[in-house]
C-alpha cells in the first residue's frame, strides 16, 4: 500500500514539469517573467533535474526489474540520488572556480535572475547540470564507456550551443571577456569545449546500459522540449544560429527515433 501511494505521488512529476514548462515558455515568449515570480526560473531548473531523475528511474526499472529498485528514497534509488549529488557538488565547485578564476568557461558573473538569494553561485546551476547530464546519458546508446562519454558530451554541447546565447541575452549571466578563441553570440568558444569535456568526464559516473537498449521516448521528448524552449526564445531574440541548431537537432532526433521504431516493428 505504501509503495502504491509512493508510485502515485511520483506519477505527478511529469505533469508538474510540463505545466511549469508551458506557463514559463508562454510568459517568456509573450511578455516576461514578472519580478514577483522571479524565483520560478530557479524552480524550473529544479523540476528539470527531478524529472530527468524520474525518467532515469523508469529506465532502470525497465532494464533491471523491480528488484533493482528496492533501495529507494522518496521513490528514487539511493544510487541515483547519490550520483546526482556528486554531479551537483562537482559542477557547483567548477562554476565557483569559474566565476573567480575565469577557468574553464571564461570570465563571467551570475546575475540575480536564477538566484533564490543574493550572492554566490545560484543553486539552480547544479540543478541544471544534473538535468543536462542525466538526459544526455539517457540519450547515449553506446555500451562502451568512452564512446558513450563522447555521445553524452555532444548532447550537452549541442544543448549549450542553444542555451548559452539565449541565457546571455536574457542576462542569466554576463560574460566579461571574449576568451582566447573569440565568441559565439557573445559567448567564449572555450565555454563550449569545457561543456563537452565536463559532460564527457561526468558520464563515467553513470552505469552503461546493455547493447541494443532503445532510447526512452520520454527522455527524447524532454531533450527536444528543452531545445524547443530555448530555440523559440532564440528566434524571438533574433539569434538565428541557436534557433537553427535547435530545430535541426530536434528534427534529426525525431527522424532517428521514428526510424528505430519502424525497424522494431519490422522485426515483430
Amino acid at each position: 500500500m505504501i509503495a502504491r501511494l509512493r508510485e502515485d505521488r511520483m506519477a505527478a512529476v511529469p505533469y508538474l514539469f510540463w505545466t511549469w514548462f508551458s506557463i514559463g515558455l508562454v510568459l517568456l515568449l509573450i511578455y516576461r517573467v514578472p519580478s514577483f515570480l522571479q524565483f520560478s526560473n530557479a524552480l524550473f531548473l529544479l523540476f528539470f533535474a527531478v524529472y530527468s531523475l524520474y525518467l532515469e528511474r523508469g529506465q532502470a526499472s525497465g532494464l533491471h526489474g523491480e528488484g533493482w529498485l528496492q533501495s529507494r528514497l522518496g521513490g528514487f534509488r539511493f544510487q541515483d540520488l547519490l550520483r546526482a549529488l556528486m554531479v551537483g557538488v562537482i559542477t557547483y565547485l567548477i562554476e565557483w572556480n569559474g566565476t573567480i578564476t575565469g577557468w574553464p568557461f571564461g570570465s563571467y558573473v551570475y546575475t540575480n535572475t536564477l538566484r533564490l538569494w543574493d550572492g554566490g553561485i545560484p543553486i539552480a546551476i547544479p540543478w541544471a547540470w544534473i538535468g543536462v547530464m542525466t538526459t544526455s546519458v539517457m540519450l547515449s546508446t553506446s555500451s562502451n564507456r568512452f564512446i558513450r562519454g563522447v555521445q553524452a558530451g555532444m548532447y550537452a554541447l549541442v544543448f549549450d550551443l542553444v542555451l548559452d546565447p539565449v541565457a546571455y541575452h536574457l542576462r542569466f549571466w554576463e560574460w566579461s571577456s571574449e576568451g582566447a578563441w573569440g565568441t559565439y553570440y557573445g559567448v567564449p568558444w572555450q565555454n563550449f569545449t569545457s561543456w563537452f569535456t565536463i559532460a564527457f568526464l561526468l558520464s563515467f559516473l553513470y552505469p552503461v546500459r546493455p547493447m541494443q537498449t532503445p532510447v526512452p521516448k520520454a527522455s527524447l521528448r524532454l531533450y527536444q522540449g528543452m531545445l524547443a524552449m530555448f530555440g523559440l526564445l532564440a528566434l524571438k531574440a533574433g539569434l538565428w544560429g541557436p534557433f537553427a541548431i535547435a530545430l535541426l537537432t530536434a528534427l534529426v532526433l525525431e527522424g532517428g527515433i521514428r526510424h528505430d521504431r519502424s525497424k522494431q516493428e519490422q522485426l515483430v
